[in-house]
């Protein structure tokens, strides 16, 4: 004789979901988590659609005075500009610069040949780049510290 499923047991086939709750705080304490989840949940999207809001309207309308700004910028840096003398050009570059310069530069794509001989220590904290970059700067700096001033004519 085979036995006929109830309308519970064709609901829910398994029994452990059938079994009685002994433990009633344990399924309040589980319904007051999923309440507290909830609230969270609509106030996490309550304050995203605010903040959405806040800069769709305030950086819409902060926008005209930054425009305002920048216009007001270029127009004074244009007045100002045109006052003011323009400054005497630059003496031209010294043969020991010149020579410190293209000195750097040799050096600099010397480098990737060198960077096998430099001591670990150094190869482990800088890179073959930042030693091309840093000679390329630091030779012309070099070579004018070490100009030979001009007599006075």
């Amino acid at each position: 004789m085979t036995k006929t499923p109830s309308k519970d047991e064709r609901r829910n086939p398994h029994p452990e979901a059938r079994a009685p709750s002994t433990d009633l705080d344990l399924e309040a304490q589980i319904a007051l988590a999923e309440q507290a989840v909830i609230a969270r949940d609509d106030r996490i999207r309550r304050r995203s659609a605010m903040i959405v809001h806040r800069v769709k309207h305030g950086v819409l309308r902060h926008a005209g005075s930054g425009i305002a700004v920048a216009a007001g910028t270029v127009v004074l840096s244009w007045l100002l500009g045109r006052r003011a003398p323009r400054p005497p050009a630059p003496p031209p570059p010294t043969e020991a610069e010149g020579i410190a310069r293209d000195a750097g530069f040799s050096l600099a794509s010397l480098l990737p040949l060198l960077w096998p001989l430099m001591p670990y220590s150094i190869r482990r904290r800088v890179t073959p780049a930042m030693a091309s970059t840093a000679i390329a700067f630091a030779a012309p700096l070099i070579g004018r510290l070490f100009r030979r001033k001009r007599p006075a004519q």
